[in-house]
């Protein structure tokens, strides 16, 4: 089964997968960031490409997730992975918060699901404390609001997007090196 079926649930149709892929990835980048996807799907999927995609796909969108959080969003991210790793300094540069994430992947793939609150389980009440507790979340009910919801579905969309073949950043810099190759 291809890398599409895998994130998808299997079935034949590459076509729909791709659909479904695209338009996930859409919902995601259009409007704010914390809209137009559900937390299930956030979850659904982020579960999904953590299981499939390899450690530098999910690094890479990782930081791309995080670049496109605002800072508070960020700094709460940050703090949050300070806490889970037992007080290592973190600070909100997406490139260090995504190599924390990518330590956690290796460790144990889909935990950053279940330490935002999304995967059954684990600290995610660490978030709500983090953020003042409730559970303002749809469907997944992620604590204290959509921090675990735009982190969960930012990574998976961005990953989705790699395996799709529209990386974002890092394509941009590999058709500058093509021109300057080609010059």
């Amino acid at each position: 089964m291809d890398m599409l079926g895998k994130l998808f649930g299997g079935g034949n149709d590459d076509n729909d997968h791709r659909a479904n892929a695209q338009d996930f990835i859409s919902r995601y980048q259009q409007g704010p960031i914390d809209q137009g996807y559900s937390d299930d799907e956030a979850v659904q999927h982020y579960q999904n490409v953590a299981q499939h995609a390899d450690p530098a796909t999910m690094q890479r969108a990782s930081e791309q997730a995080f670049m496109k959080m605002n800072p508070d969003q960020r700094s709460q991210m940050a703090q949050l992975l300070q806490q889970q790793g037992g007080g290592q300094p973190v600070s909100n540069d997406p490139r260090q918060m995504a190599g924390m994430v990518s330590q956690m992947h290796q460790q144990n793939p889909g935990g950053l699901a279940s330490l935002l609150g999304g995967g059954g389980g684990g600290i995610g009440g660490a978030l709500s404390g983090l953020m003042g507790g409730g559970n303002s979340g749809g469907g997944g009910g992620f604590p204290g609001g959509s921090l675990g919801k735009v982190a969960l579905g930012g990574i998976a969309a961005y990953a989705m997007k790699e395996v799709l073949g529209g990386g974002g950043k890092d394509d941009d810099n590999r058709n500058n090196n093509s021109q300057k190759r080609s010059v």
